[in-house]
């Protein structure tokens, strides 16, 4: 039964990352399963033995704006955690393609 209990509340967290916007970002591909938020970030840089997550800096959040594909300054938008000051970011937005 409690297995059944993390699946539930699992999947309610994937739907939520993508509700209400026009991006859709996975779970954290580093191994946190941090919900992540799409962002814009101006550069990257690689954190400490982590061959996947890179540090975001100068990051502006993407969520509740229209999809694009290339951010301001170049680049993708990339889903990113949160910890602190810093931005961690896993994993290319993708369009959210969802019509609720």
């Amino acid at each position: 039964m409690h297995l059944k209990s993390i699946l539930f509340t699992l999947a309610a967290s994937a739907t939520l990352v993508a509700a209400g916007s026009d991006y859709y970002c996975l779970m954290a591909q580093d191994g946190t399963g941090m919900i992540q938020d799409p962002y814009c970030c101006d550069s990257f840089s690689d954190t400490p033995g982590d061959s996947i997550a890179k540090v975001g800096k100068n990051c502006q959040s993407m969520d509740g704006l229209e999809w694009t594909d290339q951010c301001p300054q170049g680049g993708t938008v990339k889903c990113c955690y949160t910890i602190g000051p810093q931005f961690i970011c896993t994993a290319e937005a993708e369009e959210n393609t969802d019509d609720d």
